[in-house]
């Protein structure tokens, strides 16, 4: 028989069996409650009914089971199709000692039949009433289990409320709750902005619901795997900082200790450190080079199937591209990886359409990098529409930029219909017929009257070269404008340019600077994720290595490659 897999908190690891029974073991186990919470992609519960605890103790696919040690019993198929996790909720009542006051407590997670198959110890508490113990989450088609770890000192009324469900005063039965978006990455620093490391989860927008296009499901499951990876390196980081620390302690023992300062049984007892914190930190590292080996294998098999957008520019799906019918729900924006394993690159989704500017930062490289990534952005965005449905409008005062685009401007384009603007008189009748681009949509939407487009239902992109060269105070209110107003009436704007000291002497650069997603032309690490705050390292995508694969792709996308 199998040994159970001890978990470490933040790993995760398949779960095969149709049934789980979670209970809680421990000489205080009687002092506790077992709840579980039943929530969507976004952590969050659909009411109040996706709670079961000592008050409601059944739920579609859940039952609480009454006793000693407390446990609560899952039938995996019976969960409804729109929950994507169970939280498992270990609990004490407000008058009792908190969980690090307890004797050790451990989680563990039993198949359908009893047999043991993982546990989590329960360490490191001190003033939480609840932790969310372990999560049970879809993957695919198929099921995992997660350490979670996650306390909360409020008790139980906490822990339910930070998923969506709002609880009376007193503590008692919770009414219905008022839902919230899911969880969006951010920057590691607000001076820095960056992307969200997900596409998700993942990019720039919340996760989509589940049940829409496969699409969409691909870019869920993508964020998934990137936060599989997040939360097993901050596991490692987590083993390693502790392993350190117990290292340390010891010596610093012996140092305190005249008896053991200096001498043979010094020598002794600083090797059993030593030795104690290299297993520590090797056994770790096994568990985490174990969880990126199993998402390694499930990411080769999702990118088989992700469309050319959100692919790597060595798919097949580049091979001879040409439009789809379909659009992309995300668009592939570089990669990421983690210090700890930089063999394992996870693409970098944005949703689309884009809800936040690109900015391509000009001061992290030279200005051909920023053009052939700015060329590179341009071919994979037109790459997620169908043919036609995205037209490009490019701004070039300082030139650079028009050429390596002279693919989409070619005589019967159906992308670029109107030449580079080379010019301040150009570049303002641009942003100008933007602008009334965005006020008749707004109009006819809020109308009723979609139809008065005349059939344009087309998305812009706006592409602006080596901003804010050239603009005035006046062009830069009406680009913030498109930033502000664009994306619900279908216009992108995709920026480069050099962020200077200079420039901070303009609101309207700085705010554009910060609000847009700032993705740097070399390698670099000022992204970090929402679940850990794990610090990932970005690798821009600036396109095969072959300019006549981008070439190609940019003649398909405008209709002249038969030309």
């Amino acid at each position: 028989m199998t040994a159970p897999l001890v978990l470490a908190r933040g790993q995760n690891a398949p779960w095969t069996d149709p049934g789980v029974l979670v209970e809680v073991v421990g000489a205080a186990a009687a002092d506790c409650d077992v709840s579980v919470l039943l929530v969507d992609e976004g952590q969050r519960a659909a009411s109040s009914d996706d709670l079961v605890f000592y008050h409601q103790p059944s739920a579609p696919g859940a039952t609480l089971e009454r006793g000693s040690p407390a446990r609560v019993r899952l039938d995996l198929a019976a969960l409804p199709a729109r929950v994507h996790a169970v939280l498992c909720v270990v609990s004490v009542d407000p008058d009792r000692p908190t969980l690090g006051a307890l004797p050790p407590l451990t989680t563990v997670l039993r198949g359908g039949d009893g047999t043991e198959h993982a546990r989590f110890p329960l360490v490191d508490l001190t003033s939480e009433r609840a932790v969310v113990a372990v999560e049970v989450y879809r993957r695919g088609p198929a099921w995992k289990v997660r350490a979670v770890g996650q306390g909360y000192d409020g008790g139980l009324a906490a822990a339910v409320t930070a998923h969506g469900i709002e609880v009376d005063d007193d503590g008692s039965a919770p009414p219905p709750p008022v839902t919230a978006p899911a969880s969006v990455p951010r920057p590691a620093s607000s001076a820095r902005q960056g992307p969200s490391p997900a596409a998700a989860t993942s990019s720039s927008r919340p996760v989509p619901p589940p049940g829409t296009s496969d699409g969409e499901r691909l870019v869920r499951q993508c964020s998934a795997i990137l936060e599989d990876a997040a939360r097993s390196t901050a596991a490692l980081r987590s083993a390693v900082e502790y392993a350190d620390r117990r290292r340390d302690d010891a010596l610093a023992t012996l140092v305190a200790d005249p008896r053991t300062r200096g001498g043979p049984a010094h020598q002794a007892a600083a090797a059993v450190a030593e030795r104690e914190h290299a297993d520590l930190v090797a056994r770790a590292r096994e568990r985490h080079d174990a969880d990126l080996r199993q998402l390694a294998a499930e990411l080769a098999e999702l990118e088989r199937r992700l469309p050319a957008a959100m692919s790597p520019w060595t798919s097949s799906r580049w091979h001879g591209w040409h439009p789809s019918e379909a659009p992309a729900p995300a668009v592939r924006v570089g990669d990421l990886h983690v210090a700890e394993a930089p063999w394992l690159r996870f693409p970098m989704l944005l949703g689309l359409p884009l809800a936040q500017p690109l900015w391509v930062d000009a001061a992290s490289g030279t200005d051909a990098a920023a053009v052939r990534q700015v060329r590179t952005l341009v071919a994979r965005l037109l790459a997620a529409y169908p043919a036609g449905a995205l037209e490009v409008l490019v701004v070039d005062l300082v030139g650079g930029l028009a050429p390596s685009l002279g693919a989409l401007a070619a005589p019967g384009s159906r992308v670029m219909t109107t030449p580079a603007a080379t010019s301040v008189a150009a570049a303002g009748a641009v942003l100008d017929a933007l602008v009334r681009r965005v006020d008749l949509v707004q109009m006819a939407r809020s109308a009723g009257a979609l139809d008065a487009l005349d059939g344009d239902d087309a998305h812009r992109l706006l592409v602006l070269h080596d901003v804010p060269t050239g603009l005035d105070d006046a062009a830069l209110a009406r680009l913030r404008y498109l930033v502000d107003e664009g994306p619900s009436a279908g216009v992108q704007v995709l920026l480069t340019g050099e962020r200077s000291p200079v420039h901070d002497a303009s609101p309207l650069v700085t705010t554009l600077f910060r609000d847009a997603v700032r993705l740097s032309v070399e390698p670099d690490d000022h992204l970090a994720d929402a679940w850990t705050g794990t610090q990932w390292h970005y690798t821009p995508d600036l396109g095969p290595d072959d300019a006549r694969v981008v070439d190609g792709v940019l003649r398909s996308a405008a209709g002249t490659d038969g030309a």
